[in-house]
């Protein structure tokens, strides 16, 4: 539908600023960790409603100066949208397939000092829900907002965030490290065969990374896919659906990828292409984004890693699935 107005959001954020007292903060120019509760009230909401979302962020500042700070703002979390897609009723509303959602929040901006414990925030903020495909339609809700609001330090003057001053080793002991993780991913198929369904989808990856200093590593890895869900996109009828239904399944790609490490929690960025398909794409392509939690090092020596993790997996601009997995880490 024409949007015929405009947008209105509002949110409060609880944070702590960093210190420096670890190694990662110092590198990653004292960090701002917090979580915050947002809501979007939007013009035509008879048709695709409000939204509501709870989050967790971290704030990267890029500059600091003695007047102002400019900084980068990512956020993740949970949102509820209280007008979804359907059948009969709302179909006009082809953007949102669930009520619960995935909730994204990128913000570029600058903090003026106007008192010691005060800035005036003036940013540009980019927030996206959607529920990843686990439900169709899910074109997804973006609203790109200019945004207005105050910062509080109640304890400001105890901390001294001077930038490019690192007194630690930039890279860590152990550079190399070889992991292992499976995924199951959700994804909902519409066709003309078959009715709505969530099907599953199994990924193992395999693959080795090298750490560029404490808060960021680059990856490479070999990836097979068995999605239990693409054969019903594709095939016209059940008796060829059922002769190629294992055989479609499949499929194997190789990705590269990026963590910027926050403790023990990091952002997942990786770009992929598939080897083996069955089906032809248009672009061959995919990108996922998330995050990985690491659990505490294992063995005498301190090179072994658990891991959980959670990310979106995309074509372009078009979501396919969410995954959720596990695996482990060595490194050496």
């Amino acid at each position: 539908p024409t949007i015929n107005g405009p947008s209105y959001c509002g949110e409060i954020n609880v944070f702590k600023q960093t210190d420096g007292n670890k190694p990662w903060q110092k590198k990653l120019h004292y960090p701002e960790i917090g979580g915050g509760v947002f809501f979007v009230i939007h013009h035509d909401r008879d048709t695709i409603g409000n939204a509501f979302a709870a989050y967790v962020y971290w704030k990267y500042a890029l500059v600091r100066t003695k007047v102002m700070d400019f900084n980068l703002k990512m956020g993740i979390g949970l949102a509820y949208a209280t007008k979804k897609f359907i059948k009969g009723e709302n179909e006009i509303h082809n953007a949102i397939g669930s009520n619960m959602n995935a909730y994204v929040q990128l913000r570029f901006g600058f903090e003026w000092k106007i008192a010691k414990p005060v800035r005036l925030v003036t940013a540009f903020t980019y927030n996206h829900y959607s529920d990843g495909a686990v439900k169709l339609p899910n074109l997804g809700i973006n609203t790109l907002t200019g945004t207005i609001g105050i910062v509080y330090y109640p304890a400001i003057e105890k901390y001294k965030l001077v930038m490019n001053q690192d007194s630690f080793s930039k890279k860590p002991v152990l550079k190399n490290e070889l992991f292992a993780k499976a995924t199951v991913g959700f994804l909902d198929v519409q066709n003309n065969l078959i009715p709505e369904k969530t099907y599953l989808a199994q990924n193992t990856s395999i693959g080795y990374s090298r750490y560029l200093n404490i808060t960021n590593k680059l990856s490479a890895a070999a990836n097979l896919e068995f999605n239990f869900g693409e054969p019903f996109i594709y095939v016209n009828t059940f008796e060829v659906q059922n002769k190629l239904l294992k055989k479609a399944a499949t499929n194997l790609s190789v990705s590269i990828s990026d963590e910027i490490l926050i403790g023990r929690v990091a952002m997942h960025l990786e770009l992929g292409a598939y080897l083996y398909h069955t089906y032809r794409l248009p672009l061959p392509i995919f990108f996922k984004i998330g995050g990985v939690c690491y659990m505490p090092e294992m063995g005498k020596k301190k090179r072994s890693q658990m891991m959980i993790l959670g990310n979106v997996k995309a074509h372009g601009a078009t979501a396919q699935m969410v995954e959720m997995g596990a695996g482990g880490t060595w490194k050496f």
